[in-house]
């Protein structure tokens, strides 16, 4: 059971995220200058606003949720989920627990 099963989403089907493990970004020149992708292994609610941090900075954000606890990793995606949301990014399930939060203006194929 993945963590979206919590809010009632659909997981996505094994083909696509397989297809998922090519990632291309859709970006226009000025955001070319994005750096990569950071990696977070969040081990308490804490560790939330370093990632906040990272997305800010227009940075992509692959965060496992897999040392937390059930009611953690809820708040953390809480969080999370709403500052990208704010920010004007996105956030896709790459697999169960592990989540890719994307700044404004950068799509995952």
């Amino acid at each position: 059971m993945g963590l979206l099963d919590f809010f009632g989403k659909e997981p996505k089907p094994k083909s696509e995220i397989a297809e998922r493990s090519n990632l291309s970004l859709n970006t226009t020149p000025q955001q070319e200058k994005k750096g990569p992708v950071s990696v977070f292994i969040p081990t308490s609610f804490d560790d939330v606003e370093k990632i906040i941090d990272a997305l800010k900075s227009n940075k992509t954000a692959l965060v496992h949720l897999t040392n937390l606890k059930t009611e953690t990793q809820i708040r953390v995606l809480d969080m999370l989920s709403g500052a990208v949301y704010a920010l004007g990014g996105g956030v896709y399930e790459m697999e169960k627990n592990v989540f890719m939060f994307s700044p404004y203006g950068v799509e995952i194929f």
